[in-house]
């Protein structure tokens, strides 16, 4: 059964009625003391299980040191105090498997390769995806992970994320570095926001699964986590409904430790900087967590996994650590769904496809109303979306031709070339050639279709093919078919 904090948040509520009764003034007038919070007292580097009022410094230096008058009290009112020592160094915290259906805690990144030109390797930052989440604005599905993971390497929004990771390609030292991915192979979501301020690092993307003119992408998600197993599952159980507390034990998936189990050891780390790209962010209030004895709980690559109670309730958002793993900090949930605009829902979700017209099957529609052909080819789209959603989704045999014409790839280029004009699109993914994917489709469609959506393939055949095959970009695509 989850445990029971209710003793656990009385006592910590006790303690900063203390804090807040004068005493945080006094132990900030010491020598060296910048801050404090409740927590548990450390011993050798390693959190206790006893509560106590915290004082954190830069630098520890013995009693002898001071003087008498700026010694921190062994207690205050009878609770133990904590003189700890606040790292000078701070880091952004690699299963590369492909997983499908997606899930919480497995590899996540925007595929954009860096050169050091010290040793001229070329490498590829990856994070981890913590869970899904729906997008207040719009109600769109979206997965969530850092801003420090989303956009490593000059990512940006509208930039496609990975799982695992985008299709090979050939890197040569004169290429133009960062380098973003040529190929959609494996895109399964498209950034929309990212923000970083003192509490928030974080980024959500929209998952690719509205495909009304091609349906089901293929990458259908549950909102679980992967290996979770707490309180016999692993579907996540929405936000906690309070912040977490000092010496409450949580949770966490990550890609580079998996999972891990941890105890709060503050829920108010006092400021931290850290440096990237040549720019320093500060951040302040967060998570500090620290695994079992002999266990760190999390490492680089671990970076957006979410921290969840004994309930299976997201209660942070994990981002970083300092350089030797000895903790680990995250940011608190509701910080960072507020941040974000989000609202995280409890109970596993499968997602495959939806009726809803998305951004590309928009401007499918404005695009071939310019001409009267257009005109008429936006009609037809229109008539038969649902039963090619139908179709792809439900029809054993066309789902199969679907996925082995890399359908949900193909698709995921076109969008890509609907926000990106200067995006041109690939001969062929994974082997599958334009003309070959087309005619898998085309003859599994006329197959398996209704008459009129027969009829209608029959008549738009060679015009849809020669644009499909021929066009380098999917304006270029577009303009084509809406001319014909």
């Amino acid at each position: 059964m989850p445990e029971s904090i209710g003793p656990l948040a009385a006592e910590n509520r006790r303690l900063e009625d203390l804090l807040d009764s004068g005493v945080r003034e006094q132990l900030l007038a010491l020598s060296g003391v910048f801050h404090t919070a409740v927590g548990l007292k450390e011993v050798d580097g390693r959190a206790t299980d006893t509560l106590c009022v915290k004082t954190y410094v830069h630098t520890k230096r013995t009693v002898a040191e001071l003087s008498p008058d700026q010694v921190v009290p062994p207690t205050v009112d009878g609770v133990p105090t904590d003189v700890t020592e606040v790292p000078a160094e701070f880091r952004f915290t690699a299963d590369d498997s492909s997983h499908r259906p997606l899930v919480g805690g497995i590899q996540l990144t925007n595929g954009i390769k860096a050169l050091d030109p010290a040793n001229l390797q070329v490498s590829v930052s990856r994070g981890t995806l913590g869970c899904f989440a729906t997008r207040t604005s719009d109600g769109k599905a979206v997965l969530l992970t850092n801003w420090h993971v989303a956009t490593a390497n000059g990512g940006r929004v509208g930039d496609s994320l990975f799982q695992p990771l985008p299709e090979p390609e050939e890197d040569r030292i004169e290429d133009d570095f960062p380098k973003r991915p040529k190929s959609s192979k494996n895109a399964v979501a498209t950034l929309v926001d990212a923000k970083v301020t003192e509490k928030v690092d974080g980024a959500i993307a929209r998952v690719n699964t509205c495909y009304s003119s091609c349906c089901n992408c293929g990458v259908g998600f549950r909102n679980t986590v992967r290996g979770l197993d707490v309180a016999g599952g692993d579907a996540i159980a929405g936000t906690a409904p309070s912040p977490v507390v000092a010496g409450q034990t949580v949770f966490k998936v990550g890609r580079a430790t998996d999972k891990q189990e941890g105890k709060v050891v503050t829920a108010n780390y006092p400021s931290f900087s850290i440096t990237r790209d040549g720019t320093t962010y500060t951040f302040t209030g967060q998570i500090q967590i620290q695994g079992a004895p002999g266990v760190t709980f999390s490492l680089h690559g671990d970076s957006g996994s979410v921290v969840v109670d004994s309930a299976r309730r997201v209660v942070g958002l994990l981002f970083a650590g300092p350089g030797n793993a000895a903790f680990s900090l995250a940011n608190h949930i509701a910080d960072v769904v507020g941040a974000l605009g989000i609202t995280i829902k409890g109970g596993e979700r499968s997602v495959l496809a939806t009726e809803e017209p998305d951004e590309l099957v928009q401007e499918l529609a404005v695009r071939f109303r310019r001409t009267s052909a257009g005109r008429r080819l936006a009609e037809l789209l229109e008539v038969h979306r649902a039963e090619v959603v139908h179709l792809v989704n439900h029809e054993r045999r066309v789902t199969v031709a679907w996925h082995r014409a890399q359908g949900p790839a193909w698709y995921a280029a076109l969008a890509r070339g609907a926000r990106h004009t200067d995006y041109r699109l690939p001969a062929d993914i994974g082997g599958v050639t334009r003309a070959a994917a087309y005619a898998r489709m085309h003859a599994v469609l006329a197959q398996y279709g209704g008459e009129t959506l027969r009829a209608d393939l029959a008549a738009w055949s060679e015009p849809l093919r020669k644009a499909f095959t021929g066009a380098r970009t999917t304006a270029e695509l577009l303009d084509t078919a809406g001319g014909a």
